[in-house]
């Protein structure tokens, strides 16, 4: 009995300890610091090599209103994912480590966290309650609408469920993120628009 007791105390112990291991620390200013260190850099290593372009397209096909939830929105994996193999990758690892990440991997999980705290705060700030109100009764009358198609309305009702239920259902580690990043957020906001 002794020896169940123990066996059973050991695993406690040991699940415990593992699930504490991979519970996601939020963001720290470093964190967010050394993401803000390479965007300037990458910026102009994109425009030396012309990834600008494709990057936007890469975005516009990667908006996370389609997603049904914003921890699919990895836009800098994605982009890692296509450096991989180019020329460039030398010159954007540099980048990535004279900016403070161990490597590149770190920079994209890093980056990826980023945006997605970043897209929930812009959402947030920009959804009142007062326009969550305003659409639920646009809800309320496409689904009465008789001169809409059902694909419309079903597209329409889609994106207005989305960017309701995105708004409100946003993950803990985001929410934790978010607040790491509100000081950085106009700084964050001038860096988007060069």
């Amino acid at each position: 009995m002794k020896i169940i007791a123990a066996l059973s105390i050991s695993i406690l112990i040991f699940l415990s300890s593992f699930f504490a291991l991979h519970a996601e620390v939020p963001l720290s200013g470093n964190d967010v610091q050394h993401f803000m260190n390479a965007m300037k850099p990458l910026q102009e290593l994109g425009t030396k090599y012309d990834f600008i372009e494709n990057s936007d397209k890469a975005m516009r096909n990667q908006n996370p209103m389609a997603n049904q939830n914003l921890s699919d929105f990895s836009p800098m994996t994605r982009s890692l994912k296509e450096i991989k193999g180019h020329e460039a990758y030398g010159e954007f690892e540099n980048i990535i480590r004279n900016a403070g990440f161990s490597s590149p991997q770190q920079w994209a999980n890093v980056g990826d966290r980023v945006m997605k705290a970043y897209m929930s705060l812009k959402m947030i700030a920009d959804i009142t309650p007062e326009k969550i109100q305003e659409m639920k009764v646009s809800i309320e009358d496409i689904k009465k609408n008789e001169y809409l198609s059902p694909e419309i309305k079903k597209q329409l009702l889609n994106s207005m469920t989305q960017m309701m239920v995105m708004t409100t259902n946003i993950p803990k580690t985001t929410k934790a993120d978010q607040e790491t990043l509100k000081p950085y957020l106009a700084k964050l906001e001038r860096l988007f628009e060069e």
